[in-house]
This record gives structure tokens, sequence and C-alpha cells, in this order.
């Protein structure tokens, strides 16, 4: 496969161009040749490789500096799976762990929610949830502000 320019690489792997400057400049992928008349960088197949594999494992989640760890460890042409694998499977493995702690304090939010909405359907609500009192002009419908004693103002931030 003869070399691509950036652009033919972004539309290549779905990646930006914008993208593939700052994986380059944060060591994502190595700096690549350029061409010496137009100073176009020119990227190899084994580049799309590296930022097809990129893209995919920023799907799953894995932060970049955790990604930088995976690539780090690709040199030559060719892919060392045997190499690749465990630390790909650790970082999916502790991926699994955080989506499962995000669920959890979810669901726990969920309850929560669910246990105000319905005693406020029928009890007002605990205390610390109102500061209508702490609120010392409030609003009428049309977005006008009443003072304390009801009468309309012209502005409600006065």
């Amino acid at each position: 496969m003869k070399p691509l320019k950036i652009g033919e690489v972004a539309k290549e792997t779905g990646v930006s161009v914008k993208a593939i400057r700052f994986y380059e400049k944060i060591g994502l992928i190595p700096t690549p040749d350029r061409l010496f008349s137009s100073g176009y960088r020119l990227y190899t197949d084994r580049d799309i490789r590296r930022l097809r594999l990129i893209k995919r494992v920023k799907l799953l989640g894995i932060r970049l500096s955790q990604i930088k760890e995976i690539v780090a460890s690709l040199k030559g042409e060719g892919c060392d799976c045997n190499s690749l694998r465990p630390r790909l499977q650790k970082l999916v493995d502790e991926q699994l762990d955080e989506i499962d702690r995000k669920l959890r304090e979810l669901s726990l939010l969920r309850t929560e929610l669910k246990k105000i909405k319905k005693g406020a359907e029928r009890d007002p609500l605990p205390e610390g949830f109102c500061i209508c009192s702490e609120i010392p002009i409030q609003l009428t419908r049309s977005g006008r502000a009443l003072s304390p004693s009801g009468n309309k103002k012209s502005s409600p931030w006065t």
C-alpha cells in the first residue's frame, strides 16, 4: 500500500484529521515521514492499523493514557497478540469494574429519586430540599417578579 496523506487516512479510518494530529503529538502514533516538496505527512499501513486499534479501544471507554500503554508495546510491522492480549484484558476488566460501580451508584440515585417523587406528591419536601423561604423574590408565570408583599416588580433581579 502506498503512503497516504492525513485526509486520506482520516477517511480510511474514521478518525478526524484533528485527532490524528493530536495522537501524533501525544505519542500514540509515531511522527510520520513528510513529503519533502510539500511537507505533507505520509502515513503507512502500520499507522492506519494503529489508528484503527486506538479508535476501537477508545470506543470501549479506555482512557488515552491507558491506550498509550497498549500501543507502546506495538513494535515493528506485526502485532504480537500474545503480549497485547493480557494488557487489553486487564484494561477491559478495569473498565467493566468501573461500569459496575457506576451502575450501582445510578441504581441508588434512581431509588432515592423515586422516594422523593413519591413523598413529594403527598408530603412536604424533606428538610434541605425546600429553599423557597430563602428566595426573597418569587416569579409569576409571566416571568415578572413579585416582591414579598405580592406587588409586581419590573425586573426579577431588583
